[in-house]
């Protein structure tokens, strides 16, 4: 090798290796994780058990696959002078099925924007701009892994404007139809968040907006649609609940979002959500009912209480019961129960990462067939496994 260029490549890969120190000094890694194994009664692999027409199941000893993302945010400015900043945020996902070793999966690209902060003063000293495609303010029930609040997509807006009794908020979301680049949906999202209501907790109101911005006007695109959304937030101690109204019109859905696709029918939805703290025991539970005109009827109830017998050990045991009423034909329900010794990081039903065994016990009636093809004669079905979870 030409000694020149051996030198030459030698400063350059120095150069490359401070470079890369520095940047790392800026990045945060963060990001979530579930995988295990299981099996059935009846054996091959572990059956999940979800009803047919439930917008969710109820997740302990209830997740088949593995499943991840992986988060990578950057620092790349801060001003010398005054507080502005820019930061840049991405998650790559992934899932497979947990089959096997070598499992091949295209990861897909659920978060790339960026923000900026810190440019202004008053009720712009908190706020952001932001661009790009990103999980935009979800909000979900942890238990049963469902985003009843959730517009996410790409897009753009400034959030977290302070007014003082609350943080005002607005997004621009736009989604095309993979199949037809002349359709496309738009969603002008609406928050005024965390206004206080003195000792009775606070409240966070959304009002979004659906419009189709299609090239003509023979696409299979949508109309015009508003939803509305109500939460009530309060918190005792360690102790909380947020109860929840939704309502959505035609052409848009009960979380905000807007596609090409949407429901055309009008629903409301009404939930509950909480966590309870008291000492060794706690746990999350949820009720929620769900209407779409002329469609189905959706109730769930569950709860997951779990006993912590010191730092690292603890059981957790899960009930959660769905049930759907379509606009023609018998309602269809399900049943699940689930056992599950867990070692965890920590005395907290939030502590992860865990690893636990599990038991899962589901029984459903003739008309909610829920336990795949390998309980698809029977109207009930036990499932067994290990699985780790983790977040950071």
């Amino acid at each position: 090798m030409n000694p020149k260029f051996k030198t030459a490549l030698s400063v350059a890969a120095v150069s490359a290796a401070l470079a890369a120190q520095s940047f790392a000094a800026g990045i945060d890694f963060h990001g979530y994780l579930r995988s295990g194994a299981g099996s059935s009664s009846k054996g091959g692999k572990q059956v999940c058990y979800q009803l047919d027409g439930a917008a969710s199941k109820y997740r302990l000893g209830n997740e088949c696959e593995t499943y991840g993302e992986l988060a990578f945010d950057a620092d790349l400015y801060k001003a010398a002078q005054g507080s502005a900043y820019f930061k840049l945020h991405t998650m790559l996902a992934f899932s497979v099925p947990a089959d096997g070793d070598w499992e091949q999966a295209d990861p897909a690209w659920r978060q790339t924007w960026t923000e900026v902060g810190g440019f202004g003063e008053g009720a712009l000293s908190t706020a952001k701009i932001w661009a790009g495609k990103r999980y935009y303010k979800r909000n979900d029930i942890h238990l049963n892994d469902f985003f009843y609040w959730n517009n996410s997509g790409p897009g753009g807006g400034i959030e977290d404007i302070d007014l003082g009794f609350g943080k005002l908020s607005y997004a621009y979301i736009r989604r095309a139809d993979s199949k037809n680049s002349k359709v496309t949906q738009t969603t002008h999202d609406m928050r005024l968040e965390a206004i206080k209501l003195g000792g009775a907790g606070s409240l966070d109101l959304g009002l979004n907006f659906g419009s189709k911005n299609n090239v003509d006007n023979n696409g299979t695109g949508n109309k015009n649609g508003t939803s509305f959304t109500v939460q009530h937030n309060l918190s005792l101690g360690d102790n909380w609940n947020k109860f929840i109204v939704q309502y959505a019109d035609k052409n848009i859905e009960l979380d905000g979002s807007s596609y090409p696709g949407t429901n055309d029918k009008n629903k409301w939805r009404v939930l509950d959500r909480f966590f309870f703290n008291a000492g060794n025991l706690d746990g999350e539970g949820v009720v929620g009912y769900t209407k779409v005109k002329d469609g189905d009827k959706w109730f769930t109830a569950g709860v997951r209480p779990v006993y912590h017998f010191n730092e690292l050990f603890s059981l957790a045991t899960e009930l959660g019961y769905d049930k759907v009423k379509p606009a023609a034909g018998d309602s269809r329900n399900l049943w699940k129960v689930t056992i599950a010794p867990q070692i965890s990081a920590g005395k907290s039903y939030w502590s992860r990462p865990t690893i636990r065994a599990f038991v899962t016990y589901a029984k459903w009636n003739k008309e909610g067939v829920a336990g795949g093809d390998v309980f698809k004669d029977k109207t009930n079905g036990t499932s067994y496994g290990i699985q780790t979870e983790a977040w950071w």
